[in-house]
């Protein structure tokens, strides 16, 4: 079944991410191409739910997303995490986890216009032929089992500015594009509430933080409200582990 609030077409997956292709050539390149048709899911902004026939999820290899940002919000008691899923991210949100579910509460916000492939069983069925698109897709399961360790270490350090510092360049390798004057991240549609929950701080520090990255020319900002970051990425020889109570990560209930 579609998200809520989605509308539904068919897109072709492999013209919309080539990258799932990249084991195939040539003619089975060409023959997967026109097999990897999926279920195309709109979301609107705003808090969203993934409705999936429980009866399918078994074959279901998950929601592939194509463009736009969303966090994954998550609850323990009066503390909260946020982890960001964009282009290229494979979601399989109805999957249960066992006895942490009854700890952990968990909801999904689209943080502007998204869409989504539904790789659904008649998508596996008609890309049984080609097992590299699974690879690849596994691939990928992969990469955000990385993200989610580096943002673990990234809470490790001790200095805010290079925590979120240390979060651009890790939002600018996923989803950042390379520009005449460096790389690009456009943080539009991430508050700062939203960056302080990602990286473990609160809202005014985070705030602080990226007025001095700027002030010391470790990133700029563009008209568009976009964030230029050098070439090269930081010398991060100096970060030392440990995090100073004050800085803890925040409540839920913090605003500012």
């Amino acid at each position: 079944m579609p998200a809520q609030g989605a509308q539904v077409e068919m897109v072709r997956v492999l013209d919309e991410d080539p990258d799932i292709g990249r084991y195939l050539s040539g003619r089975a390149l060409t023959l997967a191409s026109s097999a990897a048709v999926a279920p195309l899911l709109r979301v609107a902004p705003g808090p969203t739910s993934f409705l999936i026939d429980e009866s399918a999820t078994h074959a279901h290899l998950g929601l592939l997303m194509l463009d736009g940002l969303i966090v994954r919000h998550l609850i323990f008691g009066q503390i909260g995490a946020n982890d960001f899923l964009g282009p290229g991210d494979l979601l399989r949100p109805w999957l249960s986890r066992g006895d942490s579910s009854e700890v952990v509460h968990v909801t999904w916000e689209a943080l502007g216009p998204t869409r989504l492939a539904a790789l659904d069983q008649d998508f596996a069925n008609r890309t049984r032929a080609w097992p590299e698109i699974a690879t690849a897709l596994l691939d990928r399961a992969a990469e955000r089992s990385d993200s989610q360790a580096l943002q673990a270490a990234l809470h490790q350090t001790r200095r805010v500015e290079d925590r979120v510092l240390l979060a651009l360049w890790h939002f600018a390798g996923r989803w950042g594009q390379v520009g005449p004057e460096g790389r690009i991240v456009s943080l539009r549609n991430i508050t700062r509430e939203l960056l302080a929950r990602f990286v473990g701080a609160r809202r005014q520090s985070v705030s602080t933080a990226i007025g001095n990255l700027m002030a010391t020319g470790a990133i700029r900002r563009l008209p568009d409200g976009s964030l230029v970051l050098p070439r090269e990425p930081p010398q991060l020889e100096h970060i030392a582990p440990g995090r100073r109570a004050t800085d803890r990560q925040p409540r839920l209930s913090e605003h500012g």
